[in-house]
């Protein structure tokens, strides 16, 4: 089975190159604006253009800026070819996916909590699961940027995901987005410890401009 693995598309979802795969996997942040009701049209455009790819199965885990959809302007019945996984799981081809939109706080985005509270999200995520998808990153994995006040380049993903996924959830794949490349910083790609894969797959850089096709991957 090919899955496509994309993310961070922020309304340039028409740039991409569709290729030949199964399955397509969007970790997050189909459109850009944060208020939800201008936030809405942009991610429908985006919905109206994933659910008609001639992929057989489409999945979608939303972002921060995926305001449209946490305020549920946009719901999952909407767009029935699409499945929309919001901390939930499915089966595909005899390989379990789960989703998770939450990311650490940081401003006042979509499907954000405080650091803290995090590792109570990150526990009820099943043991079992192959391909795991989260919009944000593990600490310390592709997820790099400056620091606002020093500019100096720092980690910025989640410490308790990063201990769940390390310790116990232990899945085949782990794709995410969110941290974007940028001057001087390149996080999309893909990374291997242990047993697990794991990738970055935005598809705009942090200026908010189309510069990668996102990943395909054979299991």
């Amino acid at each position: 089975m090919k899955i496509w693995f994309i993310s961070d598309t922020h309304n340039e979802h028409l740039g991409l190159q569709v290729p030949d795969v199964d399955l397509v996997i969007h970790c997050g942040d189909e459109a850009t604006h944060g208020n939800a009701w201008m936030n809405e049209p942009e991610a429908r455009r985006f919905f109206d253009w994933y659910s008609t790819l001639e992929i057989a199965t489409k999945v979608f885990v939303p972002g921060n800026h995926s305001t449209a959809v946490e305020q549920g302007l946009i719901r999952a019945e909407d767009y029935p070819a699409v499945h929309f996984l919001i901390h939930d799981q499915m089966a595909c081809h005899g390989l379990k996916i789960f989703g998770s939109p939450c990311t650490p706080r940081f401003h006042d985005w979509a499907y954000m909590k405080k650091r803290g509270k995090l590792d109570l999200v990150r526990q009820s995520i099943p043991d079992d699961i192959a391909i795991l998808i989260t919009h944000g990153p593990p600490k310390g994995v592709l997820d790099l940027t400056h620091d606002i006040e020093s500019h100096a380049i720092v980690q910025v993903g989640c410490a308790a995901l990063r201990r769940h996924v390390d310790e116990r959830i232990q899945p085949r794949i782990h794709a995410f987005g969110h941290l974007h490349d940028e001057k001087g910083i390149s996080n999309y790609g893909m990374f291997t410890r242990g047993a697990t894969q794991f990738i970055n797959c935005t598809c705009c850089d942090l200026a908010g401009k189309l510069k990668n096709n996102g990943i395909v991957v054979e299991v």
